[in-house]
């Protein structure tokens, strides 16, 4: 058994899968790269002044919509060969697509970047998988904190930074559910451009925070997971760099759980231990 991933356009669609069972699977299995964590250092990229390389990113449509989000900002984007490459140019514009970006989950975020870079911003309300109600206040409790105006027509969000620009902030991104994943991005793309030092309390750790943190560290931000939380002293012009993207925990653990079912025995091509989750030893909470 080999696995592949064909290349599937928006508008095709499957109406039924057809599964015979019985049969132990056996043979090797290929993990791509994480979507999640590509997804979130796509935008990272654009919070980004130099040139970013993000490699074994995933061959997927949202990957393909981020790139054109990306140029359409005004970076240099681009797919292929297993690599994400984002040049930053001079002619920014402050805006996520209205279309694009109701097309995936990360529009939030890519949205702070770009308000980090140029000081205001318009965008859509996310898009992507609509399994649950998906709340954004901690993002846009976030870019407050950060000196931005907020509002909301109903339609588009809109983000403003104070004259001042970034500014030091404290942002508590938990909800009932636990610590927001998505939000503490949110807050670290704005932390790493503002000058100063800013605190995120109650962060997540999951690994989309952890190799954004690391991405932005090795950028010039300097990134400590404090006992009270994430402190972070921004950098006005974060570097870009190169950063290899893990692969898919999740297609991995949905393979592992199918040859434990049937009784096989399949080898997972492009994923370790390491990359599965676990809490990470620098970001446990104290």
């Amino acid at each position: 058994m080999t696995t592949t991933h064909p290349t599937t356009t928006a508008t095709q669609a499957t109406d039924i899968l057809r599964i015979t069972g019985g049969t132990p699977l056996t043979g090797t299995a290929a993990i791509q790269g994480s979507k999640n964590i590509a997804l979130h250092l796509y935008a990272t990229a654009l919070a980004c002044d130099g040139l970013t390389v993000l490699r074994n990113a995933p061959a997927i449509i949202d990957t393909d919509v981020c790139a054109a989000i990306l140029r359409h900002t005004g970076a240099e984007a681009h797919h292929a060969d297993g690599e994400f490459r984002v040049t930053p140019t001079g002619q920014s514009v402050p805006e996520i697509h209205p279309r694009l970006g109701g097309r995936v989950r990360v529009t939030t975020i890519l949205g702070a970047a770009v308000l980090a870079r140029t000081g205001h911003v318009s965008m859509p309300r996310p898009g992507g998988d609509a399994i649950c109600p998906r709340l954004i206040d901690r993002h846009l409790a976030a870019m407050t904190e950060a000196g931005a105006t907020v509002t909301d027509d109903g339609h588009t969000l809109r983000a403003v930074l104070h004259p001042r620009g970034l500014w030091p902030f404290r942002a508590d991104v938990n909800t009932p559910y636990g610590p927001s994943m998505g939000a503490t991005v949110t807050a670290l793309l704005l932390a790493a451009r503002a000058p100063g030092s800013s605190l995120i309390t109650h962060p997540s750790i999951e690994p989309e925070v952890v190799h954004t943190a690391a991405f932005l560290a090795a950028a010039g931000a300097d990134i400590d997971w404090a006992d009270d939380g994430l402190r972070v002293t921004g950098t006005d012009r974060p570097t870009g760099g190169v950063h290899t993207i893990p692969g898919d925990r999740i297609e991995a653990a949905t393979w592992a759980m199918a040859c434990a079912a049937t009784g096989g025995r399949v080898l997972l091509d492009g994923i370790t231990l390491v990359d599965l989750p676990t809490p990470h030893p620098c970001a446990a909470p104290g």
